[in-house]
């Protein structure tokens, strides 16, 4: 019986499997990916890659075969597509036999949330539970890594621009987030039917952060509060879709509320140690 990963050629994917390959052979592992020529790499080094996709039943009870535990990384797409696509990967999961399925949910999953994302969390955990597999489900606060977006334009203007406020935000990076993914895969046993609030130690402002960059690269970076409105024309003009522009816009708002203070110790439980601060984050990301 295998430990599978699906979206493992994602970011935060590629992440859990690097983390699993240091505590499980290559051999045990499996990943469930759209574009299966996009792990020839994996492949490569051992890892069983399977054919899946979220949005076809039967495709994902297959890649889902002879699997014990299956991390089921949460899709990217409108709420109500990711609702059904994360409902028919814990379907096959239960159709499959899997016996542990582990989730990548968010701080604070609430279906009235500004940030619109985590309505589907929340659906997504309960239908999880409702399931009636044992289950693990990761509460990830938001990626250090999204921080560094806004780096170029402040350090060629001086200004780090987000519509923040003075709210505090506990980011953690993705790479430790993943880690504590791969402990919990490693040894499902000792996670069952458990919730994880994987935050960072302490809750950071967006002052902080441009404090960071300019300590980082020695070059004057200051926070300048942007206009929700401007914040959003900017992100439209991205080219982002606009559900994705709706969550980012949402968060700062929920953030100004305090939605995203919550600090827990539950990742140095899980991993035995504290995750790496932002300062550190963005130290050693700008260190290059």
């Amino acid at each position: 019986m295998k430990t599978l990963i699906t979206g493992a050629t994602g970011q935060l994917g590629r992440l859990v499997v690097k983390h699993l390959l240091d505590q499980l052979p290559a051999n045990d592992i499996a990943v469930s990916v759209r574009t299966p020529s996009k792990a020839d790499d994996l492949a490569a080094k051992g890892i069983d890659v399977r054919h899946g996709d979220f949005n076809d039943l039967a495709l994902m009870t297959a890649a889902f075969k002879d699997v014990e535990t299956a991390l089921i990384i949460s899709a990217e797409d409108n709420n109500a597509t990711r609702i059904k696509q994360h409902r028919t990967a814990v379907d096959a999961a239960k159709a499959a036999g899997v016996k542990h399925v582990v989730y990548t949910s968010i701080i604070d999953p609430r279906a009235d949330a500004d940030f619109t994302y985590s309505a589907i969390h929340l659906d997504t955990e309960n239908y999880i539970k409702q399931s009636g597999l044992k289950h693990t489900l990761l509460r990830n606060s938001f990626y250090a890594d999204i921080l560094l977006a806004g780096v170029p334009h402040a350090l060629e203007t001086g200004d780090y621009g987000a519509p923040a406020g003075d709210a505090k935000i506990t980011y953690i990076p993705r790479n430790d987030l993943a880690e504590a993914a791969a402990v919990v895969l490693a040894n499902p046993d000792d996670h069952g039917n458990k919730t994880y609030d994987l935050t960072g130690t302490k809750g950071v402002t967006h002052t902080e952060i441009a404090g960071y960059i300019a300590d980082a690269t020695g070059k004057p970076v200051k926070f300048v509060d942007l206009p929700a409105d401007i914040h959003t024309g900017i992100l439209g003009s991205l080219g982002l879709p606009d559900h994705l522009v709706e969550a980012l816009s949402g968060l700062y708002v929920g953030a100004k509320k305090g939605d995203y203070e919550t600090i827990s110790d539950d990742f140095e439980t899980v991993v035995g140690r504290k995750p790496q601060s932002v300062e550190a984050f963005i130290k050693s990301a700008l260190a290059s």
